[in-house]
């Protein structure tokens, strides 16, 4: 690790990065009046971006595809930018989104009336973008009608709308398939599930359902509880409640997979595709030793390797490489 470094210009990093060629470029979240200082007391904080660190590991249960695993939280992203400006007010002036190279993403917040939160207020954001102590019974009241007809506030107009959708969604489904799914849930039941898909099938509107004594009270707390589940934005909270994160300096390369830390505009993220546009290696075929039978995703191509030396492009044998899977092969291979 080589840390308090600083520079007096931009052109003085890529000179310092090429001589020591490192396989992890990181930089601070935070401004200090002396960044150089090899004491922490001795920097002098004066504030820190404000961010947030999506990662497909904090996000998924249960195992996946590569592509499939960044194409959900990519998913993700988008799900907080949607909160950040619609329920924060900011616009895409405020905030500068990052492929992190791996399994995510960043967004890094550089507003001067965020700079100088402390942890404690940091947590406090990350408590309403994750749901934190929204209880099904605050919207509900104390009635055995679900209130949330009345939504006034961001998170009620979500679950509003997320409830409405939910009801919608069921109408699209065959009966079977419908009761059973409104059965799922805890307090309806398959009898009570029945009336309502009758009552979906041939009443117009979906709203009235809101006021339906058809869903007692436990289930629509149940109903909301998993609105809440779903529409939380699944964030990694000590990298936001943090205000002297180190974090990937964007356009490095990630030393786990080859892959560029690649700064994106908000149009940038709705067509960018990590496996293509974050690759930044060539075709040309190199050799390797294959350290053990590996399948991935570059490129376009699903690529599937066995235990053996072989030739592959440039950017696979980079990527395997770097995740420990291959070996650069410096003996000539024979030709066939």
């Amino acid at each position: 690790m080589r840390r308090h470094k600083s520079f007096g210009s931009q052109k003085e990093l890529p000179t310092y990065l090429s001589s020591v060629a490192p396989a992890h470029v990181y930089h601070s979240t935070a401004c200090y009046a002396f960044p150089s200082a090899t004491r922490m007391q001795d920097k002098k904080w004066e504030g820190a971006d404000l961010i947030f660190d999506l990662d497909a590991d904090k996000l998924l249960t249960k195992p996946t595809s590569y592509s499939n695993m960044l194409r959900e939280v990519k998913n993700e992203t988008t799900k907080l930018l949607d909160f950040l400006m619609s329920d924060f007010g900011l616009d895409e002036n405020n905030f500068s989104i990052v492929f992190s190279g791996g399994r995510g993403y960043h967004v890094h917040l550089r507003d001067n009336r965020l700079s100088t939160l402390g942890s404690h207020e940091r947590r406090e954001i990350v408590n309403y973008l994750t749901g934190t102590g929204l209880e099904a019974e605050y919207l509900l009241g104390q009635s055995s009608k679900a209130k949330v007809t009345e939504a006034t506030t961001c998170w009620e107009i979500r679950i509003r709308t997320w409830i409405d959708d939910y009801f919608r969604r069921l109408r699209g489904l065959d009966d079977e398939t419908a009761i059973n799914k409104l059965a799922s849930i805890k307090s309806v039941g398959k009898r009570r599930a029945e009336e309502l898909v009758h009552v979906l099938a041939s009443d117009a509107s979906i709203r009235p359902l809101a006021e339906s004594r058809l869903i007692p009270l436990n289930a629509w707390k149940n109903l909301i509880r998993e609105a809440i589940s779903d529409l939380k934005v699944r964030i990694d909270v000590p990298v936001t409640a943090d205000v002297k994160r180190l974090i990937r300096l964007p356009t490095s390369l990630h030393g786990g997979s080859g892959l560029q830390v690649t700064p994106l505009s908000l149009a940038d993220l709705a067509r960018f595709d990590p496996l293509t546009d974050a690759v930044v290696f060539g075709r040309n075929l190199i050799p390797v030793k294959i350290l053990k039978p590996a399948t991935t995703e570059i490129m376009g191509e699903t690529i599937k390797v066995d235990q053996r030396t072989t030739q592959l492009p440039e950017h696979t044998a980079i990527y395997l490489m770097a995740r420990g899977l291959a070996e650069y092969e410096s003996r000539r291979l024979k030709s066939d």
